[in-house]
């Protein structure tokens, strides 16, 4: 009997220890969610567009970890990144077919990381931008909110987890700057939210200073989406060149050159500020290897700066742009320019066959391709004096764009209602950069009486401009009823744009931008 009962015991235990065998390893394979060095080093790749070495990255790590989910994070990235930049509608619909095995492979991890509901979270977010890109608005608002919810209950569990609020912070400001005629979105993504709690959100992230590894990497693309939203909304455009540093510092993703991202930011914050030599240099020097996944965007922005300084050179970028793109955004925008360097050089024949196709090529979404419509669809061709002091002054270079009007007999350039009113605004336009803020107003005011029932955008941007000059004087309820003005003016041209600024502007009168 007493070997029975050892055997007995034996066969016990050895059930013991297989199932706490099985159990061990049942829980090492659960999914898990592990940001480690080889990940950090993939999310690098994917910001700097190497998507090729990414992926090698992504397939390396999975099979040393198969359960590590963050690959999955940033598989979906690279998807978005490649939708978002490229356009392509083909590659949307055969990559938007990954999308609901993600999500299921996410909901399977461990709920106890912070990392769990915000790659769900970013997951959606992503795939909502990618599908506005599409006009999927319906699909796209409720991932919105989907990704929302996520944000929020991840914030509430895990509130010291900082990169949360890069998603709670692009959130808050897309829902705040809606234009009115798209607000039947933000009652289906049934989420409130201002400009100001969403920068106060992205600064927090950008501010980080620890050294945490993953928390630098995130700091990188917070103040990414600052710095857009500083040259785009804010109501100081210099207070996007406070941004440049960390852009520079942050900048180098791990490789030789910069993010085509980061360049793209720079350059940005560069031309709007009036430094488009310096934008120049940058576009210029940036990196052209065949590894990276095809920034078009880059050629139109260099055609741009060549342009300013009114460069024959740059119908080259332009033409560039054209043939290589494969979607629908600055097509016409990038024809219009071309029939502009071709004005610009008494080539009448050559704008006229440019603005043809911009009848005919690409669509008519962003405010840039609509105002270059617009121009196609009068049949007038523009004063090639106006078109000469508008590049200059697009490139800070304000002495000159005076200059073109200045010197030239108004007789000699001033056809029509349009171009008077089109004069008056630019003269506002240069006063105003120039320091000299009450001649502005004398000029915007003329324009805006001559022009607010033109299909024509100077009215409103005169109104936009003059809420700037009062908002910053601290005349804020001129500067409010400035910003209304803009905002009941009806004009084809530019009105996405010049309503989410003068709504931000509205909405910045209530409560100071927190700063970095």
């Amino acid at each position: 009997m007493i070997i029975i009962a050892k055997q007995r015991n034996a066969l016990i235990t050895r059930f013991f220890m297989v199932v706490s065998a099985f159990l061990f390893f049942s829980q090492i394979s659960v999914a898990q969610f592990v940001f480690n060095t080889r990940c950090q080093d993939a999310y690098k790749m994917v910001l700097s567009l190497r998507f090729d070495q990414a992926r090698a990255v992504i397939r390396e790590e999975l099979r040393a970890n198969a359960s590590n989910l963050i690959p999955v994070y940033l598989e979906n990235y690279i998807d978005f990144l490649t939708l978002f930049i490229g356009e392509n509608r083909v590659q949307f619909d055969q990559l938007k077919v990954n999308r609901s095995g993600r999500i299921e492979a996410l909901e399977e991890g461990s709920q106890d990381s912070p990392y769990a509901r915000f790659c769900l979270a970013e997951l959606n977010l992503q795939w909502a931008f990618a599908r506005l890109k599409f006009g999927e608005y319906t699909a796209a608002a409720l991932e919105i909110r989907k990704a929302h919810s996520l944000f929020t209950e991840n914030n509430e569990k895990f509130p010291w987890f900082l990169p949360n609020k890069i998603g709670l912070g692009v959130v808050h400001i897309l829902v705040g700057i809606i234009p009115d005629n798209y607000k039947w979105i933000t009652s289906l993504v049934g989420v409130d939210g201002t400009m100001n709690q969403g920068l106060a959100e992205l600064s927090e992230m950008a501010a980080y200073s620890g050294p945490d590894p993953v928390y630098r990497l995130f700091k990188t693309e917070a103040t990414y989406y600052l710095s857009i939203i500083a040259v785009n909304l804010q109501k100081n455009k210099t207070d996007a060149l406070s941004l440049l540093g960390v852009l520079y510092s942050q900048g180098e993703t791990g490789n030789a050159d910069p993010s085509p991202l980061i360049i793209y930011a720079r350059a940005s914050i560069l031309m709007k500020n009036g430094f488009n030599d310096k934008a120049l240099k940058i576009l210029v020097q940036r990196s052209t290897s065949t590894q990276l996944y095809p920034f078009c965007f880059l050629d139109y922005l260099e055609g741009l700066a060549r342009l300013h300084q009114l460069d024959i050179e740059s119908a080259a970028y332009f033409q560039r742009y054209v043939d290589n793109f494969k979607g629908l955004n600055y097509v016409k925008s990038a024809f219009q320019k071309l029939a502009w360097a071709a004005l610009i050089q008494g080539d009448t024949v050559k704008y006229n066959d440019y603005m043809q196709l911009v009848k005919k090529k690409g669509a008519a979404l962003v405010d840039e391709d609509k105002q270059a419509y617009h121009e196609a669809n009068t049949g007038v061709r523009p004063s090639v004096i106006l078109v000469r002091s508008r590049l200059l002054f697009d490139g800070g270079y304000y002495q000159r764009s005076l200059e073109e009007l200045l010197d030239n007999p108004l007789k000699n350039y001033i056809k029509n209602r349009r171009d008077l009113i089109e004069y008056t605004y630019r003269l506002g336009r240069i006063y105003q950069e120039t320091g000299n803020s009450s001649k502005a107003i004398e000029y915007y005011l003329q324009t805006i009486q001559r022009g607010k029932n033109e299909p024509y955008y100077f009215a409103a941007a005169s109104a936009f401009q003059m809420g700037q000059i009062y908002e910053n004087s601290g005349e804020f309820a001129k500067a409010d009823s400035a910003y209304r003005e803009c905002l009941s003016i009806k004009t084809p041209e530019y009105k996405a744009s010049l309503s989410q600024k003068a709504k931000a502007g509205i909405n910045r009168l209530k409560k100071n931008i927190p700063k970095i």
